[in-house]
Parts: structure tokens; sequence; C-alpha cells
């Protein structure tokens, strides 16, 4: 009869811990979590007459930096030395916000055309892609 008591003692307070634990909240990282949107706009307008950029924008909208980047096209055609340095460009700035603290958490792109436009060959559009970074904050 004592073993039984004993055994069932140990059950209720196995149950009671395990309801308690179901209604306990788990505890917050210290810090809250940041985010920051990076975005490189590449444009095939034709001999260079717009613009190219990369740009760093915090989570309430307000711009950290911006960075030139280069056109896709020349007058003369598609610049394989322009899309390199963008590339070099764009690795490096990841690279140093992931030593700066920032993870990579997604990333999207996305082609456009002016209207009218068209889609053959170059020169009637750009590329967006966004790089959604997050860091732990203090």
């Amino acid at each position: 009869m004592r073993n039984l008591k004993l055994t069932l003692a140990m059950v209720g307070a196995l149950a009671l811990g395990l309801i308690g634990a179901s209604f306990v909240k788990p505890a917050k990282k210290a810090g809250s979590k940041k985010f920051m949107q990076l975005t490189s706009i590449e444009s095939l307008v034709s001999g260079g007459f717009a613009r190219s950029k990369l740009i760093a924008t915090n989570s309430d909208g307000s711009k950290i930096e911006t960075e030139d980047l280069e056109h896709f096209y020349s007058l003369v055609g598609l610049k394989f030395e322009n899309i390199m340095k963008n590339d070099v460009t764009i690795s490096h700035k990841l690279e140093a916000l992931s030593a700066d603290g920032w993870e990579l958490e997604s990333t999207n792109s996305s082609f456009g055309t002016r209207e009218g436009g068209g889609s053959s060959g170059g020169g009637n559009g750009m590329i967006i892609t966004r790089y959604l970074m997050s860091k732990t904050g203090d």
C-alpha cells in the first residue's frame, strides 16, 4: 500500500509538472531580431541611360546607404564585365554584412519591363533582387 501511495504521488507530481509546463511561455532570447533589406536594381536599358543601384534599407524604412552598380548593356550590347563587377560589389556587401553579424534570410528576384517595352533583346527593363537580412539585436 505504501508503494502504491508513493507511486501515485510521483505520477501526480509528474502530471502537475507537465500541465504547468504547458502554460509556461518560453524565455525570450536576449535582444530582438532586426531586419534589413538589401536591394539591387540592375538596369537593362541600353547605353547606360538608366541607373543601377544597390540600396540598403532598415526595417523602419530609413536608407542606410546606396552604391552605384554597372549597367548590363552598352550601346553595342551586353557587357559581361559589368555583370562581373556587379557580382563582386554585391558579394563584398554581403560579406561585410555577414562579418557584422547579419544573416541572409531569403532572396527574391524579379524582372520587369517598361510598359510597351517588350522583352526581346537588351534595353527595356531591370532586374531587381532583394536580400532579406536579419540580426539578433542587443
